[in-house]
């Protein structure tokens, strides 16, 4: 197992208690889905300290098919994905060849085909959804990387209730900036504000031409 040296949470034990954690309401049995998720593995960002990205796993990551339980099996295959080959750019260990990763993405697969009720009973008001799709975006064949857009795209559009204005607000500071940048750099500029003109704004962007595309290509 991949262990920091600090003196981080995910180092004690958290029993897994989906008999009693599926008892509670949706909220309540979410926090500990999501909790649980958390502890399995990752980067320790909840130590100040750690300025040099360790990374503490409840799950072996070379035999995530073996592991005792469906959330160690989900976050090993986000962790091996995201830390080694897309976003968190650490170095590739010897164990992971191309084929190893190929291989790893199919039992991946199989495992989202024969577990999605439970997923998406269990996960989907939490992060870890989309986590899953963008793995496909990054490292899925052409086909799923045009799925795991449009799949994005209708669940924030899915997000959307007019009775409610903050389900289109983002608290996380990081995409919050990002969407002022993009509007000071891409509508503040415009010398007429009419409605036709900012709606192309948007569409210029690459981002949603690419949704756009997949739309009109399904």
């Amino acid at each position: 197992m991949n262990r920091c040296k600090y003196d981080c949470y995910r180092k004690k034990h958290m029993p897994f208690e989906p008999e009693e954690w599926n008892k509670l309401n949706d909220v309540d049995k979410s926090v500990r889905y999501d909790s649980y998720m958390e502890w399995c593995g990752g980067v320790c960002y909840s130590v100040a300290e750690n300025y040099d990205n360790k990374y503490c796993d409840n799950f072996d990551i070379q035999n995530l098919k073996d592991e005792d339980n469906l959330y160690k099996k989900l976050k090993g295959y986000i962790c091996l994905q995201r830390r080694y080959i897309r976003h968190q750019n650490y170095p590739r260990p010897d164990f992971l060849t191309s084929d190893i990763f190929q291989e790893n993405m199919n039992d991946f697969r199989q495992l989202l085909k024969e577990n999605i009720n439970e997923i998406i009973e269990n996960l989907s008001m939490t992060k870890w959804i989309n986590s899953i799709i963008k793995c496909f975006y990054d490292s899925g064949t052409s086909e799923e990387k045009s799925k795991a857009l449009l799949l994005t795209s209708l669940l924030q559009l899915n997000r959307i209730d007019f009775d409610r204005t903050r389900s289109c607000y983002s608290a996380d500071y990081k995409t919050s900036t990002n969407n002022k940048k993009w509007l000071v750099d891409n509508i503040i500029p415009l010398e007429d504000k009419n409605f036709d003109n900012i709606v192309s704004a948007f569409t210029n962007d690459k981002k949603i031409e690419d949704m756009i595309k997949v739309l009109k290509d399904l």
